[in-house]
């Protein structure tokens, strides 16, 4: 079972890997309403899918925008060696 939560949740393993940063992170935001959509429905809480999917835009920006800040200061700052 983790083995293909990985293969699907793992950014570096899942298909989404190839695309750039902008279509991937449009792509996690989609399938993250329709998945809040989905489990609405399901559970019958048609009254709450929005604040739901709000949720989990904000957490998918916010992971992409610390993942761009950390690579930006990657390359902005490469590591010093220590003698």
């Amino acid at each position: 079972m983790w083995k293909i939560a990985k293969l699907i949740l793992h950014p570096k393993h899942n298909p989404l890997r190839h695309a750039p940063k902008e279509y991937a992170y449009m792509a996690t935001l989609v399938l993250a309403c329709f998945w809040c959509l989905a489990f609405g429905l399901y559970m019958g809480e048609l009254v709450t899918i929005g604040q739901s999917m709000l949720g989990h835009i904000a957490i998918i920006t916010m992971v992409f925008v610390t993942l761009v800040t950390f690579q930006w200061f990657k390359r902005k700052y490469k590591a010093k060696k220590i003698d």
